[in-house]
């Protein structure tokens, strides 16, 4: 306990956990470790922890074994996203002068993490022990983005000087991207109907990708009507063409409005760090939507609201003075736009088959939670039939029936749950997918009768 309160062991930059509720949060964390263990569960600290005690008990006892399992050459992206307990695995797996790793700390987003580089550093200075040359070296910056024009990184970098500014010890300040190509500022469409932003994405803003916070994804792909909606942490290392940003500063938490509010206008007087942390999160999360876009980026408010009236008006206007690097800067960083003045940006037919590609691809990867696979399924089952691509959406169709089934498998009685996965393992074999096939059988397994499993298997 006294290691995670006592901030002379763990530092407030370490730890952004307020002194005064530590206490509280290991009561917590107390009361988790006994529901687990009452429970016979383990989550992924727990994991990577076996793990780790495994390989160092390993390499004394088995040196032949570690061998094999060891690799000369580590590489890690977005490794902003790992913890230091990941990050020591990796470590141990390679060697500190085999790593590779490449990351920003602005966009680490991902929930129970905040890595900053000193970090990555500190675990191998752990690791290296005495042998100082085994060391990492410091770090590299690379300024030069080969995603989005000046447009889209000009509006990205005036948000990263407020969470350099106001959070500090949340994301080292390094020196901005710069594009190698001009580009069009993002557009603002302020107080826009939802009815008429359903009704672009029908006509003129036909494959543009939408993004939201995580949790409002569900509700908005359904109000619209529309597949390619993504949450911010859902599409981060993704990119695309044009991005529409829904709702970010109305759907702030209403606590957030005002102080949100208070560091777009630079107001004195509070320490931001100190009592809202959660601030830095979500300009984070702004800063990485912002980065996904390649061309074109509109900022859609549906409604008024304290943080984003302030926003708009700082995009918008020069009554907001800038911070940071480009204080004083003449300029605005966005338009403001109405929906008459929206040109026709659809997708084309080879554009539609790519998002379908990389949807499709998204939902088959092991590590992501079946809720997230089933939607990305979804999304690349509608860009294949807009890319007039019938072969394709059908396979995605099936993989998408499939990864539903398997979801509520437990709702289905005996006799209907051998049919209807009879009927699922025949239409993934017509298409090819023999792994979902595979996976769909060893999730009926236990339901099945030993002499039907059996032979089942041994046709598989």
């Amino acid at each position: 306990r006294e290691s995670f309160t006592d901030v002379h062991v763990l530092g407030s930059k370490r730890c952004r956990v307020p002194a005064e509720v530590r206490n509280s949060v290991y009561d917590i964390f107390l009361a988790y470790e006994g529901y687990k263990k009452d429970r016979g569960l383990f989550d992924d600290c727990d994991r990577i922890r076996h793990l780790i005690t495994r390989l160092g008990e390993t390499k004394v006892s088995k040196p032949e074994v570690f061998e094999r399992v060891s690799k000369s050459r580590v590489y890690v992206d977005e490794v902003q996203d790992y913890t230091q307990i990941e990050l020591l695995l990796m470590f141990m797996v390679g060697s500190p002068v085999g790593m590779f790793l490449a990351g920003d700390p602005a966009q680490s987003v991902v929930e129970g993490t905040d890595l900053r580089f000193e970090e990555i550093r500190s675990v191998g200075h752990f690791v290296a022990g005495e042998q100082r040359r085994l060391v990492p070296n410091k770090y590299m910056t690379v300024t030069v983005n080969f995603r989005s024009h000046s447009g889209v990184l000009n509006c990205a970098g005036g948000f990263l000087d407020f969470l350099f500014h106001f959070f500090p010890s949340s994301a080292k300040a390094l020196k901005k991207d710069y594009g190698l190509f001009q580009g069009s500022r993002p557009s603002v469409l302020h107080k826009l109907d939802a009815k008429m932003l359903k009704a672009l994405l029908a006509d003129k803003l036909m494959g543009a990708i939408v993004l939201v916070h995580d949790d409002s994804a569900v509700y908005w792909r359904r109000a619209l009507d529309y597949s390619l909606v993504y949450g911010i942490r859902e599409a981060k290392g993704l990119e695309f063409k044009t991005i529409i940003l829904l709702d970010f500063f109305s759907e702030l938490p209403a606590s957030l409005q005002k102080p949100w509010r208070n560091i777009i206008f630079n107001r004195p007087g509070v320490d931001y760090e100190a009592d809202y942390p959660l601030l830095s999160t979500y300009l984070k999360l702004l800063y990485t939507g912002i980065t996904r876009c390649i061309e074109r980026l509109f900022f859609v408010e549906t409604k008024g609201s304290t943080a984003g009236d302030a926003t708009v008006r700082f995009l918008t206007t020069n009554t907001v003075k800038r911070i940071g690097a480009d204080a004083g800067k003449a300029g605005t960083l966005a338009t403001r736009a109405n929906a008459t003045d929206v040109e026709a940006l659809s997708m084309t037919a080879d554009e539609f088959l790519t998002e379908g590609l990389n949807s499709a691809e998204a939902g088959e990867l092991d590590e992501v939670e079946i809720g997230l696979a089933i939607s990305a399924l979804a999304r690349a089952v509608w860009c294949f039939e807009r890319a007039g691509n019938p072969k394709l959406a059908s396979k995605a169709r099936a993989h998408k029936i499939s990864l539903e089934f398997r979801r509520g498998i437990e709702e289905f009685d005996n006799n209907h749950l051998e049919t209807r996965a009879a009927r699922i393992m025949e239409s993934l074999k017509s298409e090819g997918l023999v792994r979902e096939m595979n996976s769909v059988f060893y999730s009926v397994r236990p339901f099945l009768p030993q002499y039907t499993g059996e032979e089942l298997e041994k046709h598989l």
